[in-house]
């Protein structure tokens, strides 16, 4: 395994992601139970979920981007292989 180290960072942002996630989903939900008028609660918790959807896509993409990277290196480590060996 030539790239563990990069494999256990893509794995811990995957996680990070989810955990950051729920994070924010739970902080604008309180965020939205304090404010003053319903239609702030509702701009507060919509925007909040909004926010979060997007920062998890955002690092489980990157996420999934790392380990693309890492998987076209020994592809193309077992092509040069193949092809030095004939």
């Amino acid at each position: 395994m030539k790239h563990q180290t990069l494999r256990i960072a893509a794995s811990l942002l995957s996680i990070l992601a989810w955990v950051i996630g729920a994070a924010e989903a739970v902080v604008s939900v309180l965020v939205g139970i304090g404010a003053a008028t319903v239609a702030a609660k509702i701009g507060f918790v919509m925007g909040g979920f909004i926010i979060a959807a997007f920062s998890v896509i955002m690092m489980l993409a990157l996420s999934k981007l790392i380990f693309l990277l890492i998987d076209i290196e020994e592809d193309l480590a077992k092509i040069a292989k193949s092809a030095g060996s004939e």
